[in-house]
């Protein structure tokens, strides 16, 4: 909301480029966090056999998790939108940028701060740790540029055909399907060892 709120008042271009550079630097470091754990995993001691890939079955267990939360909180998407909504507003009304580069460093400060360790931060450290790096930055990277696009552009127009619940329906469900994809890899690779 952040993004779209100041879009509404300040520079589209600036605050686009200030949203997307906090976002796609989170997924860099979320992602090296991510395979941190990966590198870690590998250097666990385990018997004869298999090796369960413990950082696999960490994230599947995440996505797991985040997928079943946010399915159970889109019930309430509207209210706690509303919520979030007025305290982006709030943050706004006292935000205040004189040029473009205040601005842009302006809203990446704010932006960085406020995701900070949200689902999508620990998300893609989770599937960083089971999957390609390069392509956990590059999808991450490009979803997180759609989406600020879409809130900077025409997050208000949009939120009058899609409420909040449904994206969080669509959301949960995505993680859900993130987490049979990993529990698939799992099965494979423990297989493929034996």
């Amino acid at each position: 909301f952040i993004a779209l709120v100041l879009a509404l008042k300040q520079s589209k271009g600036a605050v686009f480029a200030g949203t997307f550079g906090a976002l796609a630097v989170m997924t860099v470091i979320s992602v090296l966090l991510g395979q941190g754990l990966h590198q870690l995993d590998e250097l666990v001691p385990q018997g004869e056999g298999a090796k369960l890939p413990f950082d696999d079955i960490i994230a599947a267990a995440l996505l797991i998790w985040f997928g079943v939360k946010t399915l159970q909180d889109a019930k309430d998407a509207g209210e706690s939108a509303a919520e979030e909504k007025e305290e982006a507003q709030e943050v706004v009304d006292k935000f205040g940028a004189e040029d473009a580069a205040k601005l842009i460093l302006s809203t990446f400060a704010l932006v960085f701060a406020a995701e900070w360790g949200d689902k999508s931060f620990l998300a893609t450290i989770a599937l960083a740790a089971a999957s390609s790096p390069l392509g956990v930055t590059a999808g991450a990277v490009a979803g997180h540029g759609v989406a600020t696009g879409i809130a900077v552009a025409g997050g208000s127009f949009l939120s009058k055909y899609f409420s909040e619940s449904v994206l969080q329906y669509i959301g949960g469900s995505l993680f859900l399907v993130f987490a049979a994809a990993t529990i698939v890899d799992i099965v494979v690779e423990v297989q493929d060892k034996l």
